[in-house]
């Protein structure tokens, strides 16, 4: 009894004790760790690239500069405050660097401070223009230049081997060295300076840094790989020396490293020009008062970050207004400077005009152009041999004075130079694999042709030796008496130097794997690369000009090759060049467009030619009221311009339109679309479907359309209920005669205008189903029982829609289906889907012409009047991508100018204010995000509302709000496009806009989203519940509302999984502008749809939460043990950030279980 007793005494003396001292001390719980979140932002090998242009070229290249690097690092800092800048050299070479380094302060230099770059890790091409150059360059930045590897006379090094930069009580250190076959490079300018080997210089400074700095990174102007087989000069070979370095930013080769390991040490490195910016994110641990990586594996990330994409060519960074404000004059000094003429050419251009129109001369024989630049390789490599290529089918040089930008004419690309060691056999080789680009002649054949899947900047031409190309042989047997200029034949073991750019050198003839040319694993030897201080060849073209050849260059012909074994008939070659010529036969081009002249002209096509009338049909469809240039929407002025240039090169063209041309813009809509039918006229379009949304403003309107521009609406589906006939305001058909072809169109309305418009605008209206209307009138126009008698060709003009795979090629659709419907069509044109179409479904070719003039769709009509057949040839023409050069037309610019003025009162019109500014940065959810979801969600009548932050463009400042502030927000016409959409696909959509680095923050509203920063992307969303508080089920569905943009998936968001889905052709535009008006007077407060948190706590029981009064001795995990709930649950519900610190008398409320 007394032995129980004592021991109840001792167990009640052990837990008083023991709730005493866990009030004093921590008990079974952790401590609350700190954490740091350091952020390096790298860029490298930017060469030159202060701004959006090239220089060379004297255009505009948004594809990469520092301007447009920080706007992203401004985001990004924003985002986290400890963020260090760095670089990893070769800045201040290439892009017309060198014309300021004399400057008081170089603009690359002035970029970099202005931007705040913490550290300058020298680069090989810093040692271009000699230490002394270097160190004046070097002295104007604010940062500090690295550089531990090369050392003076006096044995001090040329820079800093290390800095140390703390950042929130973190100490980060910061190594930095060149590769040390700069001296191969630059061994003038490095005369009496020392390079070392920089992994033992990196570890020299890793052994001085360990025990001052928290973490070490190194930042290296070394390639990935070591390079020449020269020890030390591959950056992998200092992460594997070096395993206390927690990162490396690599550079020199030019080429996207997002994030690789060695030896468990990140590396990064960039595209070059400014392409790209390296993120590394470091979380450091604070432990015993000292920080540190507590798991390489997971606490170091990266990501690089590209200012342009490379599938969809979108700019993800537009330039920072302030930074090019800043470097403006270093601009304009670049302009004026490439537009100095450097030189003459005299005696004739450079390329003779083609003999044949669409096979250039370039490509098929010698030019003066080759040769130049073969000549201009020769001359710095010192080789016994070179090749070129034509890049463009249209380069050439004119006659006349010569600009410096001008060599960019005949050498687009910023090739370098190679010198290689080749034998005669691989010479050989490397010719027989460059000749595979002419297709076999064959008797019959009047024109040489080339080989589809080759591009013409794969075709390589030769100086240094003589030869022929018998094109009647097989490929790998063609190159024929091949000798050197003396005439002395090459035998296979003779060695050469071998002269090409460093593409050709890299990609095709020293690749260790997929090697096409030497798949015996034999490769010629690299003598030397980058030469002439890594100067671009087309650079070295105009240096060549001016200092080599007195400023005067002629037009040169060596006669050392030519083609051979096309032994055509000449008088039937002549007839085939004037029938080509004359546009009576056309050249085919590949598939993809991208080589032309892929078959020859035989000699039964000329006779089929003479008997062949031919006609070409351009359509454009959705055209949507674009007025003005915008991006990839052309404009009227371009458009007008590009289809009457094409018009006049081919005078047997009709122009038709396939409907929904007006609805679209503020311009077109204030109008009623009379911008769009003054373009119409010009363009003399005589016939145009009817689309869903011609019926926007009423059928009256489309009959006014029509009689002011002089053209007829086609409609053969279109019936008034009323009277059970087609309507008065369309014709079913048309007759137009081109060429003494007689086309006949039937125009076709897609169904789906009855409730895809405004459904009191077609309440008396009925569609019927297109495949019976085409049928009927495609009998008719074919059998010639109609008044204008019977059409050759018929075509249906539809605004039906259709869609193309673009890898099967598989077209569907409304289209699609009339195609497989047996009609009797011929061919038919689609809209309405917004789409790229061009091929055939049961050999009926369908086109569209995507939208908003962007391009336009093609069929090309050859009827033999002989069989009384009809060949027709689909295609598709982007515009967009040769907007900055497209024709202007001074008729269509006269009308784009009348209406931007007279809607200028308009668009400055004041709908409401706001009593707030409605900030938006796409760095984060902003409040102008969650008022456009509102509206968005508003307009749709949906429950949830999903946009992109990217195409919100700008912030709306308190005060007065006008049409044109919204078109500045929301300058895209993007449309309200609802769905069903389940639990789980709509949490996937959002957690992709979570701190998404490449397209910025999702905005929404209709649905509270907690979500938590230290949980891996796409896993970071830790709660998701209605306004109400009922959580969203992953399982059920909810009625979404987003853009067409993100529909189609932009920005890479993906609603393939919705049902349902429906795009309601509002635009989100003027939604906002519908609800402004309305309100007036905005007073609009921040939601926090999405925020920073963890999951509320779920009640699953209806007991009452227990307030507890905490007494002397109590601890969390006690407390939770009585009342059974975890002691961590409790902490939370209280938001007691320390579970240690509670104190007596404290009430806390114990959440349910």
């Amino acid at each position: 009894m007394f032995r129980a007793k004592s021991f109840k005494k001792w167990t009640s003396l052990f837990m008083t004790l023991f709730m005493i001292l866990s009030f004093l001390t921590p008990f079974d719980v952790k401590a609350a760790e700190k954490t740091v979140d350091i952020q390096i932002l790298a860029t490298s090998d930017t060469h030159g690239r202060f701004m959006p242009y090239d220089y060379a070229q004297n255009v505009e290249d948004k594809s990469g500069s520092l301007t447009q690097v920080y706007t992203a690092v401004k985001e990004l800092r924003k985002a986290n405050p400890n963020t260090i800048l760095v670089d990893a050299g070769d800045s201040i070479q290439d892009n017309s660097a060198n014309i300021f380094l004399k400057d008081d302060i170089h603009p690359m230099i002035e970029a970099m401070n202005e931007m705040g770059y913490d550290t300058w890790t020298y680069g090989n091409h810093e040692f271009n223009y000699g230490v002394p150059t270097l160190e004046k360059v070097s002295s104007q930045f604010k940062g500090v230049p690295l550089c531990g590897n090369v050392y003076k006379n006096d044995g001090t090094r040329l820079a800093k081997p290390y800095t140390i930069v703390e950042k929130a009580g973190v100490k980060v250190g910061i190594i930095g060295m060149v590769s040390p076959n700069i001296t191969r490079w630059d061994a003038e300018n490095l005369k009496g300076y020392k390079v070392t080997n920089p992994v033992d210089e990196t570890k020299k400074a890793v052994a001085e840094l360990k025990d001052k700095v928290d973490v070490m990174i190194a930042v290296l102007h070394m390639s990935e790989g070591s390079e020449y087989s020269e020890p030390g000069s591959g950056a992998k070979e200092i992460a594997e020396a070096c395993p206390e370095l927690t990162a490396i930013v690599a550079a020199h080769e030019h080429k996207a490293v997002p994030g690789t390991k060695y030896n468990g040490v990140l590396l990064v490195e960039n595209l070059n020009k400014a392409q790209s910016l390296a993120a590394i994110n470091i979380k450091l641990t604070e432990e015993n008062g000292k920080y540190k990586v507590a798991n390489k594996e997971t606490d170091v990330t990266s990501k690089l970050l590209y200012v342009k994409d490379s599938k969809t060519k979108a700019i993800n960074y537009e330039a920072d207004k302030d930074l090019s404000a800043s470097l403006q004059p270093y601009n304009k000094k670049a302009i004026d400077d490439a537009n100095v003429v450097i030189g003459e050419l005299k005696g004739g251009n450079l390329v003779p005009d083609d003999e044949v129109k669409g096979i250039p001369t370039s490509q098929i024989q010698e030019t003066a152009m080759i040769n130049l630049i073969n000549e201009v390789q020769l001359y710095y490599s010192k080789a016994d041999v070179s090749a070129a290529a034509a890049f463009d089918t249209r380069a050439n040089m004119k006659a006349g004075p010569i600009k410096k930008c001008d060599t960019s004419l005949i050498y687009k690309y910023d090739n370098t130079l190679y010198l290689l060691e080749v034998t005669g056999k691989q010479l050989k080789d490397y010719m027989e694999w460059s000749a595979k680009y002419y297709n076999t002649y064959k008797p019959g054949d009047l024109t040489v042709s080339f080989n589809p899947d080759i591009r013409g900047y794969n075709y390589d031409m030769f100086s240094g030796v003589k030869y022929e190309i018998d094109i009647s042989k097989e490929p790998g047997e063609r190159i024929v008496n091949l000798r050197k200029m003396d005439n002395t034949p090459i035998k296979d073991t003779d060695v050469l130097k071998l002269a090409v750019n460093n593409y050709r050198a890299n990609s095709h003839l020293t690749a260790k794997t997929g090697n096409e040319i030497y798949k015996d694993g034999n490769l010629p030897k690299v003598l030397d690369k980058d030469m002439v201080n890594g100067a671009a060849v087309r650079d070295l073209i105009g240096q060549y000009i001016k200092e080599v050849k007195g400023g005067v260059i002629t037009p040169e012909l060596n006669n050392n090759w030519k083609i051979v074994g096309n032994n055509w008939d000449a008088a039937k070659r002549a007839e085939a060049v004037k029938l080509i010529n004359d546009g009576k036969i056309e050249l085919p081009v590949s598939a993809d467009g991208r080589t032309p002249n892929v078959a020859p002209i035989t000699e039964a096509q000329v006779e089929e030619a003479k008997v062949t009338k031919k006609a070409d049909i351009i359509s454009f469809n959705d055209y949507h009221g674009i007025v003005e240039e915008n991006g990839k929407d052309i404009g009227i002025a371009k458009f007008v311009g590009a289809i009457k240039a094409y018009k006049k090169e081919n005078p047997n063209t009709v122009v038709v339109s396939a409907g929904d041309m007006y609805q679209g813009t503020a311009i077109s809509n204030l109008n009623y679309g009379a911008p769009i039918n003054d373009m119409v006229k010009l363009l003399e379009v005589p016939v145009s479907a009817v689309g869903n949304h011609e019926f926007d403003w009423g059928t009256d309107r489309i009959a006014k359309w029509a009689k002011d521009a002089g053209f007829d609406f086609l409609a053969s589906n279109i019936y008034d209920k009323a009277t059970g006939k087609p309507v008065e305001w369309a014709k079913p058909y048309k007759i137009i005669d081109v060429n003494g072809l007689k086309i006949g169109f039937i125009g076709l309305a897609t169904p789906e205008t009855a409730f895809k418009t405004k459904p009191t605008n077609v309440e008396n209206l009925e569609f019927k189903k297109p495949e019976e209307a085409a049928k009927e009138w495609t009998a008719k126009l074919k059998s010639g029982e109609l008044p204008e008698g019977k059409a050759d060709v018929v075509i249906a003009l539809t605004h039906l829609g259709s869609e193309q795979d673009s890898k099967t090629k598989e077209i569907t659709g409304e289209a699609a289906d009339l195609a497989k419907a047996d009609t009797g069509l011929d061919a038919i044109i689609s809209g309405h889907t917004h789409m790229t179409v061009a091929g055939t479904v049961n050999n009926i070719p369908i086109v569209q012409g995507y939208k908003q003039g962007r391009g336009y769709g093609k069929l090309q009509i050859a009827y033999n009047t002989k069989t009384n057949k009809a060949s027709i040839v689909p295609s598709y023409v982007d515009l967009s991508k040769d907007v900055k050069t497209l024709p202007v037309d001074a008729d269509a610019k006269a009308i784009v100018d009348k209406y931007v003025k007279a809607s200028a009162p308009l668009l400055n019109e004041v709908i409401a204010t706001t009593d707030k500014d409605l900030t938006h940065d796409k760095s984060g959810a902003s409040i102008l995000g969650e008022w456009t979801c509102e509206v968005m969600a508003k307009a749709s009548g949906s429950q949830i509302a999903i946009t992109n932050g990217g195409g919100l463009r700008t912030s709306i400042k308190k005060g007065n709000i006008t049409v044109g502030d919204l078109y500045q927000v929301m300058p895209f016409d993007n449309t309200l496009v609802t769905m069903d959409l389940k639990g789980s696909d709509l949490k996937a959509n959002i957690e992709h806009g979570i701190d998404n680095k490449e397209v910025g923050w999702v905005q929404i509203s209709g649905v509270m989203v907690k979500y938590d920063m230290n949980k891996p992307e796409g896993n970071r969303i830790v709660e998701m519940k209605l306004p109400n508080g009922t959580p969203i089920d992953m399982n059920k569905y909810y009625k979404v509302v987003t853009n067409d943009f993100m529909k189609d998936g932009g920005d890479k968001y993906d609603f393939k999984n919705a049902k349902n889905m429906v795009d309601t052709n509002i635009p989100i535009r003027d939604a906002l502008i519908k609800e402004l008006k309305a309100v007036k007077n905005l007073s609009f407060n921040k939601v926090n749809y999405l925020s920073l948190g963890t999951a509320s706590d779920v009640k699953t029981d209806t007991k009452p939460q227990t307030v507890y009064l905490v007494k002397s001795g109590d601890c969390l995990w006690i407390i939770g043990k009585r009342y059974n709930v975890p002691y961590m649950k409790i902490a939370e519900f209280n938001k007691i950030k320390n579970p240690n610190l509670i104190f007596p008398g404290q009430k806390l409320i114990i959440p349910a279980k």
